[in-house]
């Protein structure tokens, strides 16, 4: 496989990656799906493509893209494979070694391939110890975690029954960094749709972590360059949004490649009914409008980071805004697919079918939730977006 010179761009080097991986990945489509995981042999793949290491620095080995550039790759890797593409999405936590001192980045970036990480964003408790702090939780979706070698959760400080404040007067809120060998996975994912995500529940009981194998997620990180100025939470949010936005726009071609050959029993082809052409065309103009929003707001976050200057809670929330915004346009193309696709769309093994079932797994995603129109709206009024993680 040509992963390209090392003197190519990590950015470069990313964008080409759905086209490098797209054959493997259809070819492990259906072992994925009665694995309900992705094969071993096709996570080394990804990993050696650079598909886990878009986000890690280049001096560990990683491609360190642009925000707009990960969003790229997660949108047209969810045209091929949802499974695959949120695997990789969530996969893609390599920005924590500029979190981390350089002595615990070296633990987990010790030279070699890119470990295969995995997260989990509702948060565990922690207590702080001699040397490190004691994890625990539980969290209920975790995509990829049995290929993971690293759990990378959130977890609060707890002082009692009250967080521990920071000196700025927040909660500590860490990221932890758990080897496999110190959790437990509890077998839960018994879905329909992105059944090959493997996105178990995990358990995690007192397990001792290191001080230098954590991070505070308000803390600036420790490398001065574009993808490191900004808030990890904006490099994390919106990858779930472009897997389904790539999944709604193939839902979309399949429909256009299926219509002309497709008859009705109302005389002619599918591709010959006014309602057809009406609905195809506002919801694919809808599903792009809605791409168009989304990656304006991801170019003006990059944007920020080049010049080193804040990004603006203003910023925040029309990422969340144009998250929002493209799930509900995308469920509402989705379905309009699967609809027009008539009985084709009930058939598994046609794309329709797959895809419908996929995208509406990935359009369920807590990240762009309705509600955070709300916390939107407060801040262009002037309020607190009361909502976490904003």
């Amino acid at each position: 496989m040509d992963l390209m010179s090392d003197n190519t761009s990590g950015d470069t080097r990313a964008l080409a990656l759905p086209n490098l991986m797209q054959g493997a990945i259809e070819a492990a489509r259906e072992e994925a799906d009665r694995l309900g995981r992705l094969p071993d042999h096709l996570v080394e793949e990804l990993r050696d493509a650079g598909a886990f290491s878009l986000f890690t620095p280049a001096e560990y080995g990683g491609l360190e893209v642009s925000l707009t550039t990960a969003l790229t790759v997660y949108e047209q890797l969810g045209r091929i494979d949802t499974s695959a593409a949120w695997v990789v999405w969530n996969a893609n936590f390599g920005f924590t070694a500029a979190m981390l001192g350089e002595q615990g980045a070296a633990r987990i970036w010790p030279g070699g391939p890119e470990p295969v990480l995995a997260n989990a964003g509702q948060p565990g408790s922690a207590v702080a110890v001699t040397g490190g702090y004691r994890l625990s939780g539980q969290w209920r979706i975790v995509s990829g975690i049995e290929a993971a070698e690293w759990f990378v959760p959130l977890g609060v400080v707890m002082d009692g029954e009250r967080p521990t404040m920071t000196e700025a007067g927040k909660p500590d809120v860490r990221l932890f960094h758990v080897p496999q060998d110190q959790l437990r996975i509890e077998r839960t994912w018994n879905v329909t749709g992105m059944r090959a995500t493997g996105s178990h529940g995990v358990v995690v009981q007192d397990v001792f972590v290191p001080a230098e194998l954590t991070a505070n997620i308000d803390t600036p990180l420790r490398l001065d360059r574009p993808t490191y100025r900004l808030n990890p939470i904006l490099l994390v949010f919106a990858g779930c949004t472009a897997v389904a936005l790539g999944t709604v726009e193939q839902a979309i071609d399949e429909l256009v490649a299926l219509a002309p050959g497709k008859t009705t029993p109302f005389g002619g082809p599918l591709a010959a009914q006014p309602r057809v052409q009406e609905l195809l065309a506002r919801h694919e103009t809808a599903v792009r409008a809605a791409r168009l929003f989304l990656f304006d707001v991801a170019q003006r976050i990059d944007a920020a980071a080049r010049r080193g200057g804040p990004t603006t809670l203003d910023i925040h929330a029309d990422l969340h805004s144009a998250m929002a915004h493209a799930a509900a346009v995308g469920r509402d193309a989705l379905v309009a697919m699967y609809q027009l696709g008539s009985s084709t769309s009930l058939y598994l093994g046609n794309a329709l079918e797959r895809l419908y079932r996929d995208g509406m797994v990935a359009l369920q995603h807590v990240n762009q939730a309705p509600e955070f129109f709300g916390g939107s709206g407060r801040v262009r009024l002037g309020l607190e977006p009361g909502l976490p993680l904003f």
